[in-house]
């Protein structure tokens, strides 16, 4: 252990998950994918989708159809539920209350910004301008930056290269995205949303300059 204080460490970027948390789509998604099951004759409780939202469908659809089900129409029933988001789901999506403020108020703080997202690149960049913060992103990432979809952390691996970055990254959960506090009771931080964040920006400082402290 060194003898010497620990050093304020800067926060340098914060890499930001979209769905549920910059935007309320969470429940959207869910309507989606029991819609696309159900035209497909394939009845899945809401609950059980809703528990799934975060994944991609490459392995959202095989964890919840069985093998026969797979071979005969996983593929189409991915397809159709891609094809029925941008038509039908895609343009009633909003954005979280005081969410922008709060991108800006990160922007202002000379914190660099991207968003980690694997969703389909043009629902990333509809996302972007959904939100009008294009101008104050080093860069955002989609599924074709990663092999595999989340939870897989390659996503992340891929925003991290946007924003030249190789500091220990300390992971920050948001209740906004609708998912149970115990279910996010591994992230280091956990707050209400986005803005909520913003505000107690301070304790994540303190978390980096802490291991800073232990690695020297």
């Amino acid at each position: 252990m060194p003898l010497h204080p620990p050093r304020d460490v800067k926060l340098e970027a914060i890499l930001l998950d979209i769905d549920g948390t910059l935007v309320d789509s969470n429940d959207k998604h869910t309507d989606c994918w029991v819609e696309a099951f159900a035209h497909f004759e394939k009845t899945i409780d809401w609950n059980v989708i809703r528990e799934q939202i975060g994944k991609g469908g490459d392995l959202l659809v095989p964890d919840t159809l069985n093998a026969r089900e797979m071979r005969t129409f996983g593929e189409a029933l991915t397809k159709f539920r891609g094809e029925l988001w941008k038509e039908k789901y895609l343009g009633t999506v909003q954005a979280f209350p005081g969410v922008v403020d709060a991108i800006r108020a990160l922007h202002e703080r000379g914190i660099k910004l991207a968003f980690a997202s694997s969703s389909n690149p043009d629902e990333v960049e509809y996302y972007v301008d959904l939100l009008g913060v294009g101008d104050l992103l080093e860069g955002t990432t989609s599924k074709e930056d990663a092999e595999f979809s989340k939870p897989s952390p390659e996503i992340f691996l891929a925003a991290l290269e946007r924003v030249k970055s190789r500091t220990p990254v300390p992971i920050a959960a948001v209740l906004c995205g609708g998912f149970p506090r115990q279910s996010l009771a591994k992230a280091e931080f956990l707050f209400d949303d986005v803005p909520a964040m913003v505000k107690e920006l301070s304790s994540i400082k303190e978390l980096n300059r802490i291991d800073e402290y232990f690695r020297e």
